[in-house]
């Protein structure tokens, strides 16, 4: 498949080994763009080694960091500097606007995940992109478009799924059997569309006909949730026992997963050090 020419900017707030609602939602949709789309990954990591352990989560699901950049911010000095120098432009906005501007004139990002930011914060960060460009007379640092996540089949998930979706067979069994039904979560009798099941199905079920025909007799009445369920927990085991092995691997191998953390954030460096570069000389004009 031909790659496309656009960037999208994601994030990952992570403490520990990633969720199955990770796995539903954010990490998913990396997935799926991967092979289309080069990307940009934060990890909003609260230390050295909750961004190893998403590191090896994301590898040992099938991310490719040579399409998908993993950064640790805090080891980027000049998104820092980059917000302070658009602190100084005449506007009223607040730290976290100023924050997510800085991160668009450093990466450049074509599309911004909701992961990483809503539509109204990449609208306020624009609007201070726009102040660069207007001074620039031109096209300087490039606006970026929010992704919608209203509908979106990589929409979070109605429960939380906090269990690690590395987690023994026996653990990932007993989250599954315990969530609760549809009907308790707001959602229609016999709906399948935001249904926690039917979002881990379509991760798990690789057999697209057979899942549409699942999600037919589970909405003509012809299957109950407990047959669901059981058949997601088969699914779920099959696709996540390799991955539970080769994250195993991953998390004892540190110099690889430096090397993977490394090199993205040595990208996002170069980038950033170009950007404020940049908007330093417009600024002293």
């Amino acid at each position: 498949m031909q790659a496309s020419t656009a960037t999208i900017l994601c994030a990952e707030r992570v403490s520990g080994p990633l969720s199955l609602g990770q796995l539903v939602g954010g990490l998913r949709q990396r997935l799926h763009f991967q092979p289309r789309h080069s990307q940009f990954l934060l990890l909003d990591s609260a230390s050295e080694a909750s961004s190893l352990a998403a590191a090896a989560d994301h590898l040992a699901v099938g991310i490719d960091p040579e399409r998908v950049a993993l950064i640790v911010p805090t080891r980027v000095p000049e998104l820092a500097q980059l917000r302070d120098a658009l602190a100084t432009l005449p506007s009223d906005d607040d730290a976290p606007t100023l924050g997510t501007a800085a991160v668009l004139a450093a990466l450049s990002p074509t599309l911004v995940s909701p992961h990483a930011a809503r539509a109204g914060q990449v609208a306020a960060a624009n609007a201070v992109v726009r102040q660069i460009n207007d001074r620039a007379g031109g096209a300087l640092l490039r606006e970026a478009q929010p992704m919608l996540s209203l509908r979106s089949p990589f929409a979070a998930p109605k429960v939380p799924l906090d269990v690690p979706f590395c987690a023994d067979a026996a653990t990932l069994a007993a989250a599954i059997d315990a969530l609760p039904e549809g009907t308790m979560l707001g959602l229609p009798a016999r709906e399948t569309e935001g249904h926690p099941l039917f979002q881990l199905l379509d991760v798990f079920e690789h057999d697209l006909p057979f899942l549409d025909d699942l999600k037919s007799k589970f909405r003509r009445g012809g299957l109950s949730e407990r047959v669901v369920k059981a058949h997601l927990a088969d699914c779920a085991e099959r696709f996540l026992a390799p991955v539970r092995e080769r994250r195993a691997e991953l998390a004892a191998d540190r110099a690889l997963l430096d090397r993977v953390l490394d090199a993205g954030t040595a990208q996002a460096r170069r980038a950033a050090r170009h950007a404020l570069a940049q908007v330093n000389g417009v600024l002293a004009a």
